[in-house]
């Protein structure tokens, strides 16, 4: 990328989600942000229409994002090339009053992180509250502030009530106080030189035989080599079989220059081990940092 020009940087549409608030706590405001869709975002990125893309990759409690996951796998020649860490608040968003919601606007997400606070509410209101999903929870906001009916409210974060012109009627309606998202930030570089505080982050395929998952975590764990995330996405039905097939993503701590991630990586792309059928090299970059 020119270094004399701003970076254009994609995020989950439309403006105000949380993505867009991790966006800018990587870029800062020497950047150009633009709302997409997900796969949008990868495919813009690998055809170098954007510079980077930053996407939602797992919730400490609702797990990992299966469409971020899905839409790295399919686009080619896409890296992870940094992560974030954005502690999350939801918040509860109305032109109308707390007495006169019917109907919550949001993501599955955000909705999953508050339910016990929305039952909570619903026993203070006396009635059920119609949930609806949208996108984004920065969509959710969007269709309450546009919405005719007085009941409408959306949960998200509170810069969303200030893009959408949106009253803040209840703060931190999430579940749990301690709740974080990470991101990923995804570009076309090279992996970055080593920092001393490194992760990378493999997908691969493993033949459908009994130890063979075990078999590529061992070449791994043998290196002393420490895993922060283990996943599986469905990659293929084998009808005749009526067996699915899956594509793990893995993360491990260390950087791919290094001896033991280096070495693993080789005995498993150059098929010394028979049961990886292919593995991809996601990206090695250092860990998030507040500091």
């Amino acid at each position: 990328m020119n270094q004399n020009r701003r970076p254009k940087v994609g995020f989950l549409q439309p403006a105000s989600t949380f993505t867009h608030l991790a966006a800018m706590k990587q870029f800062g405001s020497n950047a150009d942000y633009i709302p997409m869709e997900t796969y949008a975002i990868c495919q813009e990125v690998k055809d170098s229409t954007l510079d980077y893309g930053v996407l939602a990759i797992e919730n400490v409690f609702e797990g990992t994002v299966g469409t971020t996951m899905d839409a790295v796998l399919t686009t080619e020649d896409l890296s992870v090339v940094g992560e974030i860490i954005l502690p999350i608040a939801h918040h509860l968003l109305s032109n109308g009053e707390t007495s006169e919601i019917t109907r919550i606007y949001s993501h599955q997400q955000a909705i999953s992180q508050c339910r016990k606070n929305i039952a909570a509410l619903e026993k203070e209101l006396g009635h059920k509250i119609e949930i609806i999903t949208e996108a984004s929870t920065a969509r959710g906001a969007e269709r309450a502030a546009q919405s005719s009916e007085k009941g409408s409210a959306a949960i998200a974060p509170e810069i969303a009530a200030e893009q959408y012109n949106l009253k803040i009627l209840r703060t931190h309606m999430e579940d749990e106080k301690d709740n974080a998202t990470r991101f990923w930030v995804l570009g076309q570089e090279e992996p970055s030189k080593p920092s001393g505080n490194d992760k990378t982050t493999f997908s691969f395929d493993v033949q459908n035989q009994s130890g063979a998952l075990v078999s590529v975590l061992d070449t791994f764990s043998s290196r002393g080599l420490s895993a922060t995330m283990l996943q599986s996405r469905p990659s293929k039905l084998d009808r005749s079989a009526g067996i699915w097939e899956y594509t793990f993503f893995a993360e491990f701590l260390g950087h791919i220059s290094e001896g033991p991630l280096s070495e693993s990586y080789d005995l498993l792309s150059n098929g010394t081990n028979s049961v990886c059928k292919r593995i991809r090299l996601l990206g090695s970059y250092p860990r998030f940092s507040n500091q």
